[in-house]
């Protein structure tokens, strides 16, 4: 056993350094935003605007935002000008889909931009022709909410809502105030020295934090933990689960739940192939429950889907994270089918070794979690593949695909 938890901190921000290209002045290295495992919602809806990370930042093609959001963007040939128009108009998704291409360069802006006739001083890029802006910049300038779900890794821009610093961005103060609430929870719960009452304790006093709930209980923050994919997910911790995982365990004991656990022997718990299909087919009959209490279309089972939940739950028994847009492709490539095709939403949990009520356990930490919820209940999917796997300590991980 390891005698310390390294409190390792993972940025929501994904990261697309500076490269110069040769021949190609001031050009900078620009990265699909969904490469980057980033999704995009608008007021709970999953959206696909054309967007690129570049220097740690997400640019959106400006004409996707207005459209998305409801403002006005137009171009003055006379004047050579983009000008923006804070006058709300009614929002769509027409003609919104994410045309990103791998390998593109980007070149500061030379254009002026205007909101309401007045020159702001707003960073912007071109690529192919077309401006690209800092989220967080035009919902300054027009605002509107902009924020980041770090549990699903996902852009949030909240039409009605009114800007503010705090939810700026994945590299701004809001992820920056979790990690170090989750770095200190870490710290408080190592010098609790193995005290279950301690433990409770503990854990009570950071529920309101950590859950979002003024009056949340030890059992919300476990949901949270185990439903956390980020902010300090890939710390290492004594039985080298994430340190999330780790604490989830230890409060469950603390509570007097039995949890088994790989680590303390060496025999692999015996789950069949035919329990983990049954799991998959049951977590689908849970969502769709919800779904048809949500006023919303049931999901169909896609095989293509169903083999790609599969695979990513495997992976996610020695790696938790989610799939990157590469790795995406190169599944798809193994067995035939387009990439756009078992592309969409992607919810992860697990880490629990405990087997009672594994599909319930998981769809509670789902269905606790804002993030993983709005993806779950999305209008725009109609089609499901669910993975689940268990790692060689026994660990059980689930993977819901959506699209």
């Amino acid at each position: 056993m390891k005698k310390n938890i390294i409190a390792a901190t993972l940025s929501a921000a994904m990261v697309a350094g500076l490269v110069p290209f040769a021949g190609a002045a001031n050009a900078v290295a620009a990265v699909p935003t969904r490469e980057k495992g980033q999704t995009v919602y608008v007021d709970n809806t999953r959206v696909y605007p054309t967007g690129y990370n570049i220097a740690d930042n997400n640019y959106f093609k400006l004409r996707d935002i207005g459209t998305l959001v409801g403002f006005g963007v137009e171009w003055n040939g006379e004047t050579q000008t983009v000008e923006i128009s804070t006058a709300r108009i009614t929002p769509s998704t027409e003609g919104i889909s994410d045309t990103a291409a791998s390998g593109a360069v980007a070149k500061i802006s030379d254009q002026r931009i205007t909101v309401d006739g007045v020159q702001v001083n707003m960073t912007a890029y071109q690529i192919d022709g077309n401006n690209y802006v800092k989220l967080r910049d035009i919902g300054k300038q027009v605002n509107f909410g902009v924020g980041y779900d770090n549990a699903t890794a996902s852009v949030r821009i909240d039409t009605d809502a009114p800007y503010t610093e705090s939810t700026t961005s994945a590299s701004g103060s809001a992820i920056t105030k979790w990690n170090k609430t989750m770095a200190e929870f870490n710290q408080a719960m190592i010098k609790c020295n193995w005290d279950k009452s301690k433990y409770l304790t503990t854990a009570k006093q950071y529920a309101p934090i950590i859950t979002g709930k003024s009056n949340g209980t030890v059992e919300d923050v476990i949901a949270a933990l185990d439903a956390m994919t980020g902010a300090p997910v890939d710390a290492v911790s004594f039985d080298d689960n994430p340190v999330n995982m780790f604490w989830a365990n230890e409060l469950r004991k603390a509570l007097g739940q039995e949890v088994t656990s790989g680590s303390d022997n060496n025999d692999t718990p015996a789950v069949t192939e035919e329990m983990l299909r049954a799991w998959e087919l049951k977590m689908v009959e849970a969502i769709n429950e919800e779904r048809r209490k949500a006023g919303v279309a049931e999901l169909e089972i896609d095989p293509n889907i169903m083999q790609r939940a599969q695979w990513w739950a495997k992976h996610l028994t020695t790696e938790f994270r989610h799939t990157t847009w590469d790795e995406i492709e190169e599944f798809a490539d193994s067995i035939g089918v387009s990439a756009n095709d078992i592309a969409g939403g992607e919810n992860i949990t697990g880490g629990s070794s405990d087997f009672n009520n594994v599909v319930e356990r998981h769809m509670n930490n789902f269905m606790t979690s804002e993030g993983h919820r709005n993806t779950l209940l999305d209008k725009d999917f109609t089609r499901i593949g669910i993975g689940y796997a268990v790692g060689s300590t026994g660990s059980i991980y689930c993977c819901q695909v959506f699209a």
